[in-house]
């Protein structure tokens, strides 16, 4: 997987995966640097999408990695 610019249009709430959802996980670094899994909300009362979580601005996303299965 690639990060992905945020910039309109490649939001995760752009990605054909997430269609319909109102809260997406994702994987996101800030602008400080920091990489950390965030959540992409969608407020109905405002008609709006936030990043949930935590505080600055984000640069980048991608998908959240399948979760690890044993292998038997």
């Amino acid at each position: 997987m690639e990060w992905i610019k945020c910039i309109s249009g490649q939001m995760p709430e752009d990605d054909e995966r997430y269609k319909g959802k109102k809260v997406i996980n994702v994987i996101a670094t800030t602008n400080k640097g920091v990489v950390t899994k965030v959540q992409r909300i969608f407020n109905d009362y405002a008609n709006i999408w936030y990043w949930g979580r935590i505080c600055g601005g984000m640069r980048a996303w991608m998908p959240l990695p399948e979760p690890y299965k044993e292998k038997h």
